[in-house]
């Protein structure tokens, strides 16, 4: 009978021993490779900042369908004191074992009993339980999570030997859940405390420290924490990690995470505690911290380019924005308080016209709902008005004429299929005479700008426009474009139009970013903006030097120009207003070194605007803005004019006839040829022609050339002749041959 029960018990025990053996076996063969560790990417928060690397935003990813808050730190990024807190809190022996802590571990199968698996886990067991295990570590009773014990310990041996103390640490205070949606040490530093990792203090760390074994309910708690704080900081003391003085000082800390009120005696001790508004821990899914619009014009751009699962799927990238944080602060300032139209709204931009860089962008006008994300500056597609005129009168620089090319101003009646059109200049008065395109463009004259497109052909500047941005309606080009009719283009793409004047021709597509980084500082993205070229550099320019009298420039009969208010001490400024079809937009649009900005005020109803019961003007209502911001944007900075190119010749003109004048406006003009001037000037209405197409050009007047004349002989310049020695003059062409002396 002995001998059978001996049998009997040496069978169950290798029986046991194989049974063992076998679960073991086959828990313990599929467990992951450390090696994942080395490739893991944490589903982490991406931070956007300015150019010069301050944070202006902070995006969310989502992790397992629900937003979470993390940004990825170095274990050099958290305070020593906080760091300490934890250890002690969640692994006292954490620097003498081996990944597995087997005195913790027999203490914590009464935990166990209990159905509560945390009580002997290590650092290093909760760093491969919430990375390598993760798929099952919400699973905290029955088999699934007895699975994820048995195979905790292994991985934490090899974890160990793999890595080092603080490499360990450093994985842990990424991943730890810390209640809410903060996951790891930063998101919780801001969640409870507002503050980088780095600024905790002794109290704060300890705070957080006691709730990782229950965040979410010891938060709720605040008198049982602070207990739990007590003998916190009392364990820390016994185990040297600090003073008893530096912990009677923590103690006495006041500390009140957010959502709480709470009120201390001098000991420290707990004398009131509310919890008001316990959402007050959870970090926005999108946390701006300025420049709103800017911020969501940037997410929309990078959801394009690098995909919505990069941003919030993955997350933990660093977007190195183009945004200049002191132009920020000085277009919304300069857009603060100002008197503007009826329920008018407004957008202003601020680039580099050489890189296409925007430094600042206002989407909306101050007090406008936070929760709006419609970004008047991308988004609104608006009438330019006569913001478009430098556009009419550069391809007609392009087509051979100059400045003191001479125009109709007179008016025009245009048959069309809708009835007859009576375009007008804005004051609905004309002076009936030829005028130059200098100052058709000072004037903002609409007659002179539809008959020299007119001229030149509606199809060439429609080409132009399109080139440059601007969407023409129907994607058909009319002869109501030379006013800004049938076109629209938003703020941020008339300035990336206007660019072109000053930077040599270029229209350059406008940059957001900068770089995108990953969470492993690897760049993934950098831009490579398209250029287009518009103009060359001799006509840019002549257009620059137009919108710089339109500035500058004071017509006879007038006191100043229509954009004086557009003027800065010390600086050369150039731009052009814009008011569309009953004031239902109001622009100006210019330059100056170092900066190109836009200004846009209408309704986003497209309503007529009233300011007073009347019509307004975008002269009296948009440079001044316009001009408080570029002057406190640029203030410290270079000033001077653009690089003039070469090619061109400065000459004095009269402003209204063209005529050469030593005591006019100084003009730019073509110094390498003789310019054709197809005048235009119309002394009768056209023949009937439709708007949307190109009619003939009926003129009575003769056609004007604009010679280089030598003026020691009074014969045509040679080429190679210097430009002091030149003066220009506009002839008829049937007298151009009298100037051809000498062989010339």
């Amino acid at each position: 009978m002995f001998r059978v029960l001996r049998v009997v018990v040496i069978v169950g025990i290798l029986g046991g021993i194989a049974t063992g053996g076998y679960i073991a076996y086959t828990l313990l063969r599929d467990l992951p490779s450390l090696s994942t560790l080395d490739q893991l990417r944490f589903t982490a928060t991406s931070i956007f900042y300015t150019r010069d690397g301050t944070p202006i935003a902070d995006v969310g990813a989502v992790e397992n369908g629900r937003a979470i808050a993390r940004q990825v730190v170095r274990l050099s990024d958290v305070s020593p004191a906080a760091i300490v807190a934890v250890v002690v809190s969640e692994d006292q022996r954490f620097f003498r074992h081996y990944g597995v802590d087997f005195v913790r571990l027999f203490g914590g199968l009464y935990y166990s009993l209990r159905g509560d698996l945390q009580g002997g886990s290590t650092i290093t067991t909760q760093v491969v339980k919430n990375t390598l295990l993760k798929n099952i570590a919400a699973q905290r009773q029955g088999l699934l999570g007895f699975e994820r014990k048995f195979k905790e310990f292994p991985l934490a041996i090899q974890l160990e030997r793999r890595y080092s103390k603080d490499e360990i640490l450093e994985m842990y205070f990424n991943v730890v859940p810390w209640g809410g949606n903060a996951q790891g040490i930063w998101a919780a530093s801001q969640a409870y405390f507002g503050k980088d990792p780095s600024q905790l203090s002794l109290a704060e760390g300890a705070y957080l420290a006691i709730l990782i074994p229950a965040p979410n309910s010891r938060y709720l708690d605040l008198k049982s924490s602070r207990r739990r704080m007590h003998i916190l900081l009392n364990n820390m003391v016994n185990d040297g990690w600090v003073s008893r003085a530096e912990a009677d000082k923590a103690w006495k800390q006041p500390i009140v995470p957010r959502g709480w009120q709470a009120t201390y005696d001098a000991n420290g001790n707990l004398k009131t505690a509310k919890l008001i508004a316990p959402e007050a821990r959870i970090i926005p899914d999108l946390n701006i911290r300025t420049a709103r619009y800017f911020v969501l014009e940037v997410q929309r751009f990078l959801k394009e380019k690098l995909g919505a699962d990069k941003l919030r799927d993955e997350g933990g990238l660093r977007v190195y924005t183009t945004l200049d944080l002191k132009m920020q602060a000085a277009a919304e300032k300069a857009v603060t308080g100002r008197r503007l139209p009826d329920g008018a709204q407004l957008a202003m931009v601020g680039m580099d016209p050489l890189s296409g860089e925007v430094y600042a962008m206002v989407g909306a006008k101050p007090g406008t709902d936070p929760a709006a994300e419609f970004n008047r500056a991308t988004q609104a597609w608006r009438s330019p008005g006569s913001a478009i005129k430098p556009f009419t009168y550069g391809t007609a620089l392009e087509a051979g004429w100059t400045e003191a090319n001479t125009v109709l101003d007179a008016a025009l009646e245009y048959p069309t299929p809708q009835g007859v059109w009576k375009p007008k200049n804005f004051d609905n008065t004309f002076l009936n005479r030829p005028v130059t395109i200098r100052y058709a463009m000072d004037r903002s004259l609409n007659l002179p700008a539809i008959r020299t497109l007119d001229s030149i052909g509606i199809s060439r500047l429609g080409d132009k426009l399109k080139a440059a941005g601007f969407r023409l309606t129907g994607n058909t080009p009319v002869l109501a474009n030379a006013i800004g009719g049938g076109v629209d283009i938003t703020p941020m793409g008339l300035a990336a139009a206007y660019s072109s004047f000053v930077n040599g021709g270029y229209w350059v597509e406008p940059q957001l970013v900068l770089r995108v980084e990953d969470s492993r500082g690897r760049i993934i993205y950098q831009p490579n903006p398209k250029k287009v070229l518009l103009w060359s550099p001799q006509v840019a320019y002549q257009v620059w030097d137009m919108m710089k009298g339109y500035v500058y420039d004071v017509p006879p009969g007038f006191r100043s120009s229509l954009a004086q208010d557009a003027q800065i001490p010390g600086r050369i400024i150039g731009g052009k207003t814009g008011t569309s079809q009953d004031a239902a937009d109001l622009w100006f649009a210019g330059a100056t070194r170092g900066l190109v900005a836009t200004l846009w005020v209408g309704r986003d109803d497209h309503k007529p605007q009233r300011m007073n019961g009347v019509e307004p003007s975008s002269s009296l209502v948009n440079p001044v803005i316009w001009r408080d911001f570029v002057e406190e944007a640029l203030r410290g900075r270079p000033a001077g004019d653009f690089p003039q190119p070469s090619g061109l010749i400065s000459s004095g003109m009269d402003l209204l006839s063209g005529d050469p004048s030593s005591s006019g406006v100084q003009a730019l003009f073509p110094s390498n040829q003789t310019q054709r001037q197809q005048a235009g000037v119309q002394n009768t209405p056209p023949q009937a022609t439709s708007v949307v197409s190109v009619g003939p050009a009926v003129a009575d007047s003769p056609v004007y050339q604009t010679l280089a004349i030598d003026r020691t002989t009074g014969c045509l310049a040679a080429p190679n002749l210097p430009t002091e020695r030149i003066s220009w003059v506009q002839v008829p062409q049937n007298r151009v041959s009298q100037y051809a002396c000498g062989g010339n």
